[in-house]
């Protein structure tokens, strides 16, 4: 879906109580149109402001060392419009493998394309998510995206990588895992701090969504691969 991420990644110099430190995610592919202002704030805060034409792209974010047993809590205000994913997100090396725990999304999934294939549901932190990938190109892409949209809580990492490995898509050495939002085309804004959980009730949505696959169906069980199909089927998630 995207052009290969040659991201920038710097670290930021604020120890965390477990002696860790926040590395910080800001990536954008340069064109005219990708119009975005990411700040870091104290800790694990930041916030961005974005207004991007067609061909804008930026992925940003704060988290932590890579590290399969992470345990990730975060507070989101995420208010996008047009194409923006809210996910855990990252890369594998040998193989290369770019991955997305997506939270929330505004007009598109990931799913919604063509070349996804889809590889079956697990359960984490009290949820339902859906396996998919695709090879855009240049890599990889791995996608657990959440059946129901919400804006702050906990991400079990390690729940979904044994998915993708159960399913049959393997997982490298870990680089670094963080919170982002990444924009497409459209606007909107967020402020989000990594390591707090909300302090109010997280509020989820039902996520209608379009579908590409031929065999998509609440049974579906890990590694049997839907591929794609020609026509679309869109259907609301139920919970």
């Amino acid at each position: 879906m995207f052009p290969f991420k040659l991201f920038i990644a710097a670290i930021a110099l604020i120890p965390l109580a477990q002696g860790q430190q926040f590395q910080i995610q800001n990536w954008g592919n340069g064109e005219d149109a990708t119009n975005y202002t990411y700040t870091s704030l104290a800790a694990g805060r930041f916030t961005l402001d974005w207004i991007l034409g067609a061909g804008g792209n930026f992925v940003a974010g704060k988290g932590y060392r890579g590290n399969q047993n992470l345990v990730v809590n975060y507070t989101a205000n995420y208010n996008p419009q047009g194409n923006s994913y809210l996910a855990l997100y990252g890369f594998t090396s040998n193989p290369r493998v770019e991955f997305y725990v997506v939270e929330a999304f505004a007009s598109h999934n990931p799913s919604d394309n063509a070349a996804q294939s889809f590889y079956g549901y697990h359960t984490s932190d009290g949820a339902q998510y859906e396996l998919w990938s695709k090879y855009n190109g240049n890599l990889r892409q791995y996608w657990s995206v959440r059946r129901t949209n919400r804006r702050g809580g906990t991400i079990t990492f390690n729940n979904h990588y044994k998915a993708w490995v159960a399913a049959g898509l393997p997982m490298g050495s870990l680089g670094n895992t963080f919170i982002v939002v990444e924009g497409q085309q459209g606007r909107g804004n967020a402020d989000i701090t990594v390591g707090v959980r909300p302090t109010t009730s997280i509020v989820e949505t039902p996520t209608p969504i379009t579908r590409s696959a031929v065999c998509v169906t609440p049974t579906q069980t890990i590694g049997t691969v839907c591929k794609p199909r020609g026509a679309k089927r869109t259907a609301s998630f139920i919970t």
